[in-house]
């Protein structure tokens, strides 16, 4: 009697512990993570100028340019500067690009020597 006590409370902890791994794997996963991909800024970027809801101008800065991941394969990536100014050009970018929702989910600026050197060969090209 007491074993069996045991075992469902060991039972009930192992669930317990288990919910939030198994819903980070399958909820935060596919909709927050995705696959890095490297780009080199110039002058590429369009700009939107739009008014907010009082009348006032504000500006957007889109891009839209191919990104290559680890292995070299080709991705069209489109993001914006959400700087309020375009990205400064002659940079290297690490895009995580998300599958799921097909779109950029984050940059950041990388040295030229923290780019794969299959990704360099293609933006090089």
């Amino acid at each position: 009697m007491i074993m069996s006590k045991k075992i469902w409370t060991s039972i009930v902890i192992i669930i317990i512990l288990l919910i939030p791994l198994v819903g980070y794997q399958f909820w935060y996963v596919p909709n927050y993570t995705g696959d890095d991909y490297y780009t080199y800024i110039g002058n590429s970027y369009k700009e939107i100028i739009e008014k907010d809801d009082s009348g006032n101008d504000y500006r957007e800065y889109d891009y839209k340019q191919n990104g290559y991941d680890k292995n070299g394969s080709e991705k069209l990536l489109k993001f914006d500067s959400a700087l309020g100014r375009p990205i400064k050009p002659h940079n290297y970018l690490k895009v995580t690009y998300n599958n799921k929702h097909q779109q950029v989910m984050s940059w950041e600026k990388v040295p030229k020597d923290q780019v794969p050197r299959k990704s360099l060969e293609q933006i090089l090209k």
